[in-house]
């Protein structure tokens, strides 16, 4: 009998962990430097759980080839009506790039980096990022249902 209060208590714990734990979201991303230079790539990000306005998540920037050619992680926090985050990353030769970003698109009306994420998945959002000495411009946009059931 204990054991089966044991097993039950396992399980109904697993359960509020995973509810604490939003599903990640991932989708693409653009990013200029300069007038003529354009990069993309993927992402995925989660909300921290116990805090709303904080989240964190990957990023890798994508050639022509479809080859990933550098590998990153994000953070993100909201600071009044502005998201604001840093963000690095690292070539396969070894080479690391740090630099910040922030968005304060009206598109953006959401009170919580869940809801920043959720809508995403609906509309592009647009902001700047800066890695001295080089800044620009980036657009966000989350994966179709279809791709983010994989």
């Amino acid at each position: 009998m204990k054991t089966w209060g044991l097993i039950i208590a396992l399980l109904f714990g697993c359960c509020a962990l995973a509810q604490e734990s939003p599903a990640p979201f991932h989708g693409s991303w653009t990013a200029t430097v300069g007038p003529t230079q354009v990069f993309r790539g993927t992402w995925t990000g989660s909300v921290l759980p116990k805090n709303p306005n904080s989240a964190h998540g990957s990023w890798s920037l994508i050639i022509d080839t479809g080859q990933s050619v550098i590998q990153g992680t994000w953070t993100a926090q909201k600071n009044g009506a502005e998201w604001r985050g840093t963000w690095s990353a690292r070539t396969s030769q070894g080479r690391s790039f740090t630099g910040s970003w922030n968005s304060n698109d009206a598109n953006l009306s959401g009170k919580t980096f869940q809801d920043l994420l959720q809508s995403v998945m609906e509309k592009e959002i647009a902001g700047n990022w800066r890695s001295n000495p080089y800044s620009g411009g980036w657009w966000l946009r989350g994966a179709p249902k279809q791709e983010r059931s994989r």
